[in-house]
């Protein structure tokens, strides 16, 4: 009975088999397996590495090591050789063992090469463990690394050999650099951390019901997104707690829910930057009939603390205010405190009170808003948060390197040539800009001067460790928005520190921009929110500097020149000869960055001493908000070289070595398995 069984499954895959091989020929696309040797050469590989035997996904299988056995096998591994040919018989006489007793029990032998794996010997062996959906198979495999270069792709699979040494995974597979580091954040682990067996059997558990969802395609396909793209998609919105609870038809629904993040990802868009209000086209006669007719327009604000006993809290709850003063009876404004654990259920309640728009004033509150986004797409929602690809919400945020650049400036003057104290909050989007200006604007007023950065979001106290070495002029980040000002910018006269400048954020003044903007109905060109940041700055009213009545009079008139400069555009902190600690030139002096540029800069001028730390450096409370709006670290001048230099054999070794040597199979871990 098995034979005949083995002779229809056959049939069976011959048939899939001859129907990819037509399909590819009718649109002139290779119809066979992909060869590796016609793929690459001894030039494009730097090396090779014994893994060992393990259990590779089979959907990772593309093709075949040589071209000799192509021709038996469509480009899906299915056979298209006649039933009464030899090698069809031998097919049917592995698939017969298959399906009795003695199973097929000799690993393949394959080569990996970027991921993908290609067959030595086992061809048959795997096709039919394939035409019976079998999602892994045991193989003995050997690994071809590719030569270092500036590719992502290249450099995302060095990040997959590291990524590889600590959890034992094949499975998931990434085509960014960053995103396995980020994998590791999101399931909580630090970007070192060996991942121990019951992790790996949690994990694997999701993997495979995911990819249940995904591969029957019971979830809008995303062309160019990866099931390893729709796990890291919905990580980044729900916990893996939450998500290791849920059935497949709740999974199909938050992969729904984030179906536009993933379409925007795979065409590799940024978002766009709006640094400026848009201007409204209506006429005064239109706007006055439109507010008659219009009904009255419901806002939330969310808050991560109490305004009370927060100043950033505060400063957005004032600014909430303002709006109602300007707007008046046009909209209802109500306000809302939420934890991370409660904001779900706080939004949500929002939305039941009618909020036609919702203000998270947190980053923190992000995976929520994205949440609230995909259950209600009629809503608008916007995150205070700096640089945020996701479609469905808005963010905004204020050019704060502006204000820095004249505080710079001020600084520099104040410290008489002396180097100067800067205390960084966290290391986040737009942290590495407001440094650059910073330094940028001491380096006018005092050239040979140091910065000296320092975080606080590290162990230890910044400012006394400072003042320790002699410093006399800190800027420290500061979240003031009201009265009294928090001052960021201080000199030490006489033992205390006294007031010079300060950051001002004038929330309610982007509150006003953004609402007249979906009053105006902005909002309504597209009918698909598409991912965009307000990035305002001193033009725009919403950001300022306050400055100390007891500064010299000749600071106060430079400060003001540099003020007005930045309003009218006149003058730009970035726009001279810039070197960053490296020795790499970033700018010749006439180059102009883009608003997206200085958003995601990364990287430090040469006048300023210290770094940009790791996220597993900070102190744990910090580590949530440098999480979400993280800055993609980029290469030390020494972590480049020793990339370039560094023998990958001895790398591939240790990746032999160190690693666990079998991954766990779906039947360990998958009741269906």
């Amino acid at each position: 009975m098995p034979r005949n069984e083995a002779i229809q499954q056959y049939r069976i895959a011959q048939k899939a088999g001859i129907r990819y091989y037509n399909a590819h020929v009718s649109k002139n696309e290779n119809p066979y397996p992909d060869v590796l040797e016609d793929l690459i050469n001894e030039t494009h590989t730097s090396g090779h590495a014994r893994i060992g035997t393990i259990e590779i996904p089979i959907d990772q299988v593309t093709g075949t090591l040589a071209a000799g056995r192509k021709t038996a096998f469509a480009g899906n591994m299915m056979p298209i050789l006649p039933e009464n040919s030899e090698f069809a018989q031998k097919w049917i006489a592995l698939c017969d063992a298959h399906l009795g007793d003695t199973g097929i029990r000799d690993p393949i032998t394959c080569m990996e090469y970027m991921g993908r794996f290609y067959v030595m010997e086992g061809h048959k062996r795997l096709s039919v463990l394939k035409s019976f959906d079998s999602p892994t198979i045991t193989a003995t495999v050997t690994r071809m690394i590719p030569v270092w270069s500036s590719d992502p792709e290249v450099q995302a699979y060095y990040e997959f050999m590291r990524f590889y040494r600590l959890s034992g995974l094949y499975l998931m597979q990434f085509h960014k650099p960053g995103q396995y580091e980020r994998l590791q954040e999101l399931l909580g682990f630090d970007k070192q951390h060996v991942w121990t067996d019951d992790e790996r059997k949690t994990f694997l558990q999701l993997f495979w019901r995911f990819r249940s969802v995904c591969v029957n395609q019971e979830y809008p396909a995303v062309p160019g997104a990866s099931l390893s793209d729709a796990i890291l998609g919905c990580l980044e919105v729900y916990p893996l707690e939450e998500l290791l609870k849920d059935d497949e038809q709740a999974i199909r629904k938050k992969l729904g829910g984030i179906v536009p993040d993933l379409r925007f990802a795979a065409k590799d868009e940024k978002a766009q930057v709006s640094t400026e209000p848009e201007v409204s086209e209506k006429s005064l006669v239109s706007k006055i009939i439109t507010g008659i007719s219009r009904p009255v327009l419901q806002i939330a604000f969310v808050h991560a603390a109490d305004p009370a006993e927060s100043i950033w809290s505060h400063g957005h709850d004032e600014g909430s205010k303002r709006l109602e003063e300007a707007f008046g009876s046009q909209i209802r404004v109500k306000s809302y405190v939420a934890t991370k654990e409660t904001a779900d259920e706080v939004m949500e309640n929002a939305v039941k009170e009618q909020a036609q728009v919702i203000f998270a004033t947190a980053p923190t509150l992000l995976a929520s808003a994205r949440r609230i986004s995909a259950l209600h797409p009629g809503l608008k929602v916007l995150v205070c948060a700096l640089s945020v690809p996701y479609t469905g919400i808005r963010t905004y945020y204020c050019r704060l390197y502006e204000a820095e650049f004249v505080s710079g400036a001020i600084a520099g003057v104040l410290s008489r040539g002396k180097d100067v104290g800067y205390v960084a909050r966290y290391p986040i989007l737009g942290a590495p800009a407001a440094i650059n200006a910073f330094a940028l604007g001491v380096r006018m007023t005092a050239p040979e001067a140091r910065v000296l950065l320092r975080w606080s979001c590290l162990r230890g106290d910044p400012v006394e460790e400072l003042r320790a070495q002699g410093v006399r002029v800190i800027t420290g980040y500061s979240a003031a928005a009201a009265d009294p000002v928090a001052w960021n910018t201080c000199v030490l006269e006489d033992g205390e520190w006294k007031p010079a400048a300060s950051d001002v954020w004038n929330w309610g003044k982007m509150y006003q921009k953004i609402v007249r903007s979906i009053l105006d109905g902005g909002w309504e060109k597209d009918d698909v929110f598409p991912a965009v940041n307000y990035w305002w700055g001193m033009n725009s009213g919403v950001m300022d500097v306050k400055l100390s009545d007891t500064l010299p009079e000749g600071v106060i008139h430079l400060a003001n020149i540099l003020r007005n400069g930045l309003i009218s555009g006149t003058i730009h902190p970035f726009l001279t000869s810039i070197r960053d600690q490296n020795g790499t030139e970033r700018s010749p002096g006439d180059r102009w960055f883009t608003p997206l540029e200085i958003m995601e800069m990364n990287w430090l001028i040469d006048s300023v001493d210290g770094s940009i730390p790791a996220l597993d450096e900070l102190m744990p409370f910090s580590r949530e908000t440098a999480g979400l709006l993280r800055v993609q670290m980029g290469e030390t001048k020494e972590e480049a070289e020793a990339k370039k230099t560094a023998e990958p054999n001895a790398e591939a070794q240790e990746d032999a070595e160190s690693k666990p040597q079998t991954e766990t199979k779906k039947s360990d871990t998958d009741p269906n398995g």
